[in-house]
């Protein structure tokens, strides 16, 4: 079994603050990607409550009157996890197990109740069910077996104060403990002596502790004794308990690292977790356990190389032990590797938080053979600025992708960003109704602007035009025509480039402009729209903006005259861009 595959692989939260009720998969490695308030935080909030040890106050509760459950979902608790646990504990979860699966349920029904009362329940399998009863409360040795597969996870976010440094300090120095553990120990052993009570080596000053405070509490309370008990520390104890100290070489100063700026602390953190990262490569310990490391916006006052630097530890983290789940703002924390997996929470009014579709999973839901997915997914993978967005344009050409933006903010003074839109290209016109089956699984608003090609060699493919529609045999009749008078090679009734005495582009451009072309391809152009797809009518963009050429320098001298002078005047089919931007706005409308 692969070492990645022991992970929390799934988590259901209910009634914990903007989650009414929702399930979230999990990766090794998975991004949280929502916009402020969204409630991503509230996800890690839920994943530490269950692998933790405290009660919530009212302020967790989104209705008091009913209890908070998390619920997770366990996998990869393989046989070699099950052997190095023992025989004693792997016994406790084997009854519970499916298949390397285990399932796991934390309730608190009652608002800043004790940890006494807290429910920790376990799903028994349907074939091992003495009873009815689906859920059975976790007994105290099954507890102690499940929290050494999962134990506590670290967290870092703002409101946690010293505690994230202190739970890095200790991972890091586990290689410590593990060497010079049992030699101390033995050195507090005989400390401990003198502080045991069962020992002949008491310290004097504790026995007349003992004796004297029993004596003036005998006449008071007569049936009562009370007996000093001094815990024996351990190497664990003061690592736990070990912090740091902040040198300033401008000032000279020493302080505590709780009492730096915010900046600061988070730098240090992240330095903390980088090294950590370089010292867990190949430790070897994968199949024992998986500590979740979660993080609130790790790219949090950090400077974009920096940035990077911190993704590339907690991808290194999460190879390497570590199950590490973030909620984050910055596109430059997820790369297309991980852009399938990735979760994009949103929030409304009536659902409160939730998460749209994943898209591995909308992509394994409209494609169904393999090699297409892994198309699809790369595809779509390398346009990540789709996660940070509530609207998709999907564009055929480089020109779209290179002038559209500054385009559409000279004529409606707003830009993409502003109205949440992202501006993808796609890995080619053919995989447009894909795409847009994907982005809507996803539960994500999309359109797609192509070529006049695309309603002649796909749109009735794709089933957004019908095969016989009078329009497209309007124009390829035209196409027959052109055929013999240009010497335009034709299959299937289409232009083609190769053998042909111009390219293709050239010879539906050339189509595009007989005036008795225009009212039928702006009857196509009107049915696609309808389905979400703008066509340029006159062959591609670069007719209606004039624009010679399909290169950087061309789109760069374009862009300086656009900014410069007035678009009007700039662009021969104003009208028609004018139309676009007031078409690409309806979309982005559609998803408020």
């Amino acid at each position: 079994m692969q070492p990645e595959a022991l992970r929390l692989s799934e988590i259901t939260i209910s009634n914990l603050r903007s989650i009414r009720r929702e399930t979230f998969p999990l990766s090794c490695f998975t991004a949280l990607i929502g916009y402020n308030n969204a409630g991503k935080t509230n996800i890690l909030m839920g994943i530490r409550w269950l692998l933790s040890h405290f009660t919530l106050n009212g302020s967790y509760f989104d209705d008091a009157k009913k209890p908070v459950e998390v619920e997770g979902l366990f996998e990869g608790i393989s046989d070699a996890v099950l052997k190095r646990l023992g025989e004693e504990q792997a016994d406790a979860l084997l009854p519970y197990l499916m298949r390397g699966v285990l399932r796991v349920k934390k309730v608190q029904r009652v608002p800043g109740d004790s940890k006494e009362n807290l429910e920790m329940m376990v799903f028994v399998p349907p074939q091992r069910r003495k009873e009815r009863r689906v859920w059975e409360p976790a007994s105290f040795a099954f507890l102690q077996a499940f929290e050494r597969v999962f134990p506590a996870p670290i967290t870092i976010w703002d409101f946690e104060g010293n505690k994230a440094f202190t739970r890095l300090l200790h991972e890091i120095f586990k290689p410590l403990e593990r060497r010079f553990g049992n030699e101390f120990n033995g050195l507090i052993s005989k400390f401990s002596d003198l502080l045991s009570p069962t020992s002949e080596m008491q310290a004097k000053e504790i026995r007349s502790f003992d004796r004297d405070v029993n004596e003036n509490l005998r006449p008071l309370f007569p049936s009562v004794k009370v007996e000093l008990s001094i815990p024996t520390p351990t190497l664990e104890t003061f690592l736990q308990a070990a912090t740091l100290k902040v040198m300033d070489d401008d000032d000279g100063f020493e302080r505590n690292i709780e009492s730096m700026g915010a900046g600061s602390q988070r730098a240090i953190q992240m330095a903390l977790v980088r090294y950590l990262a370089e010292i867990k490569k190949h430790h070897n310990n994968h199949y024992l356990s998986r500590k979740l490391l979660l993080v609130d916006s790790p790219e949090l006052f950090l400077h974009p190389q920096a940035v990077e630097l911190v993704r590339v530890a907690l991808k290194n983290l999460s190879n390497e032990g570590f199950q590490v789940i973030f909620a984050t703002h910055s596109a430059q924390m997820v790369t297309s590797e991980d852009v399938s997996t990735s979760l994009l929470i949103r929030k409304n009014r009536e659902r409160g938080t939730f998460m749209r579709k994943r898209m591995e999973d909308a992509v394994h839901q409209v494609v169904q053979d393999a090699p297409s997915q892994l198309q699809m997914l790369f595809s779509l993978s390398n346009s990540n600025e789709l996660l940070f967005a509530d609207y998709v344009l999907l564009t055929e050409g480089k020109t779209e992708w290179r002038v559209l933006p500054v385009l559409f903010e000279k004529v409606t003074g707003q830009s993409f960003a502003l109205i949440k839109c992202a501006l993808v290209r796609q890995g080619g016109v053919s995989n447009t109704r894909k795409s847009m089956q994907v982005l809507t699984a996803m539960d994500m608003p999309v359109r797609a602007i192509v070529d006049l090609d695309y309603a002649f060699n796909n749109a009735v493919h794709d089933g957004f035009l019908d095969r016989k529609d009078p329009d497209l045999k309007y124009c390829m009749d035209l196409f027959k025509t052109l055929a013999l008078q240009e010497k335009i090679r034709l299959v299937n009734g289409v232009p083609v480039t190769k053998h042909s005495r111009m390219s293709a582009s050239q010879a539906f451009a050339m189509m595009a402009s007989m005036p008795e072309a225009k009212k039928p391809l702006k009857s196509i152009h009107a049915k696609l729209r309808y389905r979400g797809i703008w066509i340029w009518t006159n062959g591609a963009i670069e007719e209606h903006l004039g624009l010679d050429g399909k290169n950087e320098k061309c789109w760069s001298n374009f862009i300086d005259r656009i900014k410069k002078g007035r678009i009007e005047k700039i662009v021969p089919d104003y009208a028609s861009l004018e139309e676009l931007c007031k078409w690409i706005i309806e979309g982005s409308q559609s998803c408020n």
